[in-house]
């Protein structure tokens, strides 16, 4: 055999030896590398006897303010309305029926070049689908924009045009307003149904101050009594989805003018007016940011239309028109 070639037999017998046991080995190391990385993964997922997700509880206590400000059109008019809020959470618990209950005290700021109202405000949720809000406002009337003016009843054409004429007639006054305003509420993934009756009685210094006295309120857009009842309400069904919020409100009025009303005869060519109204329309609102906290927290725009079913002075086409911007800030939360 020359010097210079290897044995064969002997290289032949190592090649197999190691052919044999490298895939073992290998085998083992990637084996023990991979047992730890194994173990860290987390277990498939399942939805089998899994609880559905609990929401995160409403704080315990809170101090906000909040802020609605409005233009409108048909009638026109421009509100500002605030409150500083301290809300209190009723019941710790994770059922959708009982988790948003709270009970509140707030200090209520509503103000417009014709008018400010100022007082305080209860509210009380003890469900998720009943809200009750009782409240009383002092109202002081500038006398700028033809408010206030008043009237010996209720039978007077209170129209836009009408009272545009006797704008230097309106003068500056008081008043006293008492509101209860409960509401039922309800909601099925991203649809909500919504109403609130609104239960408010008005004591106003009127110059016409007899029993049967009236005066216009843009924001009731009818013939208030000076000293009597109002019922309104609205109801909205809406579909919310993530940012948006679009739907349709329904919006009445009903005066109450009293039994004193019916002694006195309507001007001549006019039938005997209750000055109730109905309307309806589409409601669109837009959140810009829903992420909670924040000097600005979800702040939104708002457009609400209304087509006048019923009205004294407001059976033509031309809709109710309403645009609004509101946010709330935090001022306090803790568990």
């Amino acid at each position: 055999m020359p010097a210079n070639e290897f044995p064969q037999r002997p290289t032949s017998v190592r090649t197999r030896s190691v052919s044999k046991w490298l895939p073992r080995a290998a085998m083992v190391a990637l084996l023990g590398l991979s047992a730890p990385a194994t173990a860290q993964q987390p277990e498939p997922p399942t939805t089998e006897n899994v609880p559905p997700p609990v929401l995160p509880p409403m704080p315990e206590r809170r101090v906000f303010f909040t802020t609605l400000n409005v233009v409108r059109y048909n009638p026109l008019g421009l509100e500002s309305q605030n409150r500083l809020v301290y809300q209190k959470r009723l019941f710790d618990s994770p059922s959708l029926l009982l988790r948003d209950t709270f009970a509140s005290a707030a200090a209520s700021l509503k103000l417009s070049p014709a008018f400010f109202k100022l007082g305080p405000v209860l509210e009380l949720q003890p469900a998720a689908v009943l809200n009750l809000r009782a409240g009383y406002e002092y109202i002081q009337y500038f006398g700028t924009f033809g408010s206030v003016q008043s009237y010996p009843n209720s039978f007077q054409n209170y129209a836009d045009d009408v009272r545009d004429v006797t704008n230097d007639q309106a003068y500056g006054t008081s008043g006293h307003h008492f509101f209860l305003e409960p509401t039922l509420q309800a909601k099925v993934k991203s649809v909500a149904l919504r109403t609130k009756l609104a239960f408010e009685y008005w004591n106003v210094d009127l110059h016409d101050g007899g029993p049967q006295s009236t005066f216009y309120d843009p924001t009731l857009d009818t013939l208030v009594p000076g000293k009597g009842w109002v019922l309104a309400n609205d109801t909205d069904l809406i579909w919310m989805n993530g940012r948006w919020t679009l739907g349709a409100r329904f919006s009445a009025v009903w005066p109450s003018y009293g039994e004193d009303a019916d002694a006195v005869d309507p001007q001549t060519g006019r039938s005997r007016p209750d000055n109730s109204h109905m309307r309806v329309g589409p409601i669109v609102a837009y959140a810009f940011d829903t992420r909670p906290g924040g000097f600005m927290n979800k702040p939104t725009a708002l457009l609400i239309a209304g087509w006048y079913l019923t009205h004294e002075n407001r059976t033509s086409a031309m809709p109710y028109l309403l645009a609004g911007f509101s946010f709330s800030t935090e001022l306090l939360a803790g568990r």
